[in-house]
């Protein structure tokens, strides 16, 4: 059967949610302040590749950097209700993952490497001056913040809500992005090649065109089929696991992992809740992320 990008759009905002992770590196300890300040406002940070990342500063305190889910941008923070909850106690950083929102969007699928999304993380704290801080990841940034907790000492500690553990993309997942890559990378090729011929196309693919970038959706997709493993004992720092129990995928993981997860991971199942729910339904999840955090940011200078 043919992929229905509207329904592919609809997966990868709330379904992306399989581990990220890379071959071993070493982040360098950058910490080139600038001239970040409290605003709603957009500022931007420059990755080592030079790819700018899109961010905005409220409050004061120890850091919290949020990564929203795959599809989203940091204004899904603002909306929820998040950043007002925790400014108060917190300087909170929302960010634009790569190929999201303000920030820059490569179409090249190594732009999406693990390795990289940690280092825009980097290069945001590290213009902000936070030599140290806690990250909060919703799905698709919650993978992202796996990694980089499991790689850099700077991460301390971590909020990782509705994902499992294990492979970076499980057979069924794998199947779907190469279902995905060999629909659409024939129409791309036309187009590029100014050869298409759009009445051709389905009315969904005729607005996925038009309202969408598939060559961005795919690049990203595609870099997730070359993420490895992680798992709860490669964190480097406590860690927050919150999941909904009706999340199957990362209840399945929570299965597998209960009997070998370290003493460093709190695990926090909230009854009722979907994967999109973890993020929506904030009084049922503010509460025990902000526990969380003020036990870990405890020892965090307040930047």
């Amino acid at each position: 059967m043919r992929p229905n990008y509207n329904l592919c759009l609809k997966f990868m905002l709330f379904w992306v949610v399989l581990p990220v992770y890379a071959q071993a590196t070493n982040h360098s300890e950058r910490f080139d302040a600038g001239e970040c300040y409290e605003s709603s406002n957009t500022q931007y940070a420059q990755s080592p590749d030079t790819t700018q990342i899109a961010f905005d500063v409220t409050g004061h305190g120890p850091t919290i950097i949020l990564l929203h889910g795959a599809g989203g941008s940091r204004q899904d923070w603002h909306e929820a209700g998040y950043v007002d909850g925790t400014k108060d106690s917190f300087r909170v950083i929302a960010m634009d993952i790569r190929g999201h929102g303000e920030s820059d969007r490569p179409i090249d699928q190594v732009s999406y490497t693990t390795d990289k999304l940690g280092q825009d993380i980097l290069a945001v704290a590290d213009y902000c001056g936070a030599k140290t801080f806690v990250l909060w990841g919703y799905s698709y940034g919650g993978n992202i913040s796996r990694y980089l907790a499991a790689q850099s000492d700077r991460v301390a500690g971590s909020i990782i809500i509705g994902i499992p553990f294990g492979p970076g993309a499980s057979d069924e997942f794998r199947t779907y992005i190469e279902d995905l890559e060999n629909h659409w990378r024939p129409i791309l090729e036309a187009q590029e090649a100014n050869t298409l011929d759009r009445d051709k196309l389905s009315n969904e693919d005729q607005v996925a065109l038009k309202e969408h970038n598939p060559s961005l959706t795919l690049a990203w997709l595609n870099a997730i089929l070359e993420w490895t493993t992680v798992l709860p004992s490669d964190l480097h720092s406590p860690a927050l696991w919150l999941i909904g129990s009706k999340n199957m995928g990362a209840m399945a993981s929570l299965s597998e992992y209960q009997e070998s997860l370290p003493n460093s991971v709190q695990v926090y199942v909230v009854e009722g809740l979907t994967h999109e729910q973890e993020f929506t339904e904030i009084d049922k999840v503010l509460p025990a992320l902000l526990k969380f955090t003020h036990v870990v940011s405890g020892g965090l200078a307040k930047d």
